[in-house]
């Protein structure tokens, strides 16, 4: 990746408004699936997005590597891709079904309590050595809390008050929860992958790229946005 035209386009994309926002999301789709890469030829390989919305991801996966994508999603939407209606904790799918398994900015949106229980689901329909590609905004980075941030370190109430108040919004809900956020760290979503018989390849700083500070204990707790890429144990 040529660092310095990534920058370009980040800048590019924050003076964009709504518009930056949809071309970033189309720009990072491509850096991750480069990233991926690295790692397997996904050329006729058969890939699981998980929780992938209308399936764009899915979409741009078969045109850029010929490759097998299915789209798992539980709400209905206006869907480009084929997608299947189902939740990460009970995947409809046959054991050993995939080589790659994606989890893209969802495993926030999972209860605690079926967080665990996803992540064997995955272990179970992904073929020996498969893939498992997590991504998450750690809770202390600027880009997480979605509707309440940026005011998201402060108790649920306080948070919403200056929310509706500063931005003049209408958040109603009485708790994280409510709002479908049940925050991970990077430590706890770290400990979970290990903990769900998954081995840990590589860490990655999905915005700024320096994949070093991901091994750095409080700055990665930091930083924007930040991805595991692990293998079926």
């Amino acid at each position: 990746m040529n660092i310095f035209k990534h920058y370009q386009n980040l800048i590019k994309f924050c003076f964009q408004g709504n518009c930056g926002y949809v071309a970033s999301r189309f720009y990072l789709a491509e850096v991750l699936i480069e990233e991926l890469g690295e790692w397997v030829d996904l050329k006729n390989k058969k890939v699981l997005d998980v929780g992938g919305e209308r399936g764009e991801f899915c979409q741009a996966l078969v045109q850029k590597k010929h490759c097998q994508a299915v789209n798992l999603e539980p709400k209905k939407l206006d869907f480009v891709w084929k997608t299947v209606s189902g939740r990460a904790d009970n995947l409809p799918f046959k054991d050993k079904s995939f080589d790659v398994v994606l989890l893209r900015g969802v495993l926030q949106h999972i209860p605690t309590f079926k967080k665990e229980k996803s992540l064997r689901e995955i272990h179970r329909v992904l073929k020996n050595h498969g893939l498992l590609y997590i991504m998450v905004p750690p809770w202390f980075s600027p880009l997480s809390g979605q509707d309440i941030k940026p005011f998201q370190y402060f108790p649920f109430k306080m948070a919403r008050h200056l929310r509706n108040s500063i931005f003049d919004s209408q958040i109603k809900a009485n708790s994280l929860a409510e709002l479908g956020l049940w925050p991970m760290t990077f430590g706890a979503t770290q400990k979970l992958i290990k903990k769900t018989n998954f081995r840990i390849l590589k860490t990655t700083d999905i915005l700024f790229r320096f994949h070093f500070l991901t091994r750095l204990p409080i700055v990665r707790e930091l930083l924007p946005s930040v991805g595991w890429v692990a293998e079926k144990g």
